[in-house]
């Protein structure tokens, strides 16, 4: 894999770390460095581990067929990502009783003492909720041949960098912050699609 395509797919998984940031921005609520840092860290940390099962798996099989196989998968995530920004998840009693559990469906949610500072308590769990998130592609990325260190790094400095623009720039998005929770999740599904492609043919 490309180093760009690696960046490109580091810049993809973190476009839900934008809208996340801006929507914490519109409500005036806070992310400190630390805060961000730690959910930057827990991001690379997942992946790193995704990728590493990624490669584990690729020592049964030839080059070919794991890169057709990771292109496939990023393909198959794409798809989902665009059908799922459809249905809205519904909320359970579980899910009421169990902060995490609201934080890793609502991670806008995170501010769980609403006020208005993300503590690094609540960087945890919402680290950990957006770094879900990167979990199937970065196995996937790992099936490709590509560089673990570039593609941790990418995903960490794209993490923190997007939370950080996301939070300065909420404040003028007022009316379009739906349009753009809608569109990140359309426009990564539909990147994700294209270099899935890309590497199934290449």
């Amino acid at each position: 894999m490309h180093l760009i395509t690696i960046l490109l797919i580091g810049i993809i998984a973190n476009i839900d770390n934008l809208a996340i940031g801006c929507s914490y921005g519109l409500k005036k609520t806070k992310i400190s460095f630390t805060s961000n840092l730690i959910i930057a860290l827990l991001s690379m940390l997942f992946s790193f581990l995704a990728l590493l099962a990624g490669h584990w798996i690729t020592h049964s099989m030839t080059s070919d067929f794991a890169n057709a196989l990771g292109g496939c998968l990023l393909l198959i995530i794409g798809g989902f990502t665009i059908t799922s920004t459809f249905f809205e998840r519904s909320s359970s009693f579980i899910e009421s009783q169990l902060p995490f559990l609201k934080i890793l469906y609502h991670p806008k949610k995170a501010d769980l003492d609403e006020n208005h500072q993300i503590s690094s308590k609540e960087a945890l769990l919402l680290g950990f909720s957006l770094a879900l998130n990167s979990i199937t592609t970065s196995f996937s990325v790992a099936l490709t041949d590509s560089s673990f260190l570039i593609y941790t790094l990418s995903i960490g400095i794209f993490s923190f960098a997007f939370i950080a623009f996301g939070v300065k720039v909420g404040g003028l998005l007022q009316n379009k912050m739906a349009g753009l929770e809608l569109l990140a999740p359309l426009l990564s599904g539909l990147l994700l699609i294209l270099i899935g492609c890309f590497e199934m043919i290449s």
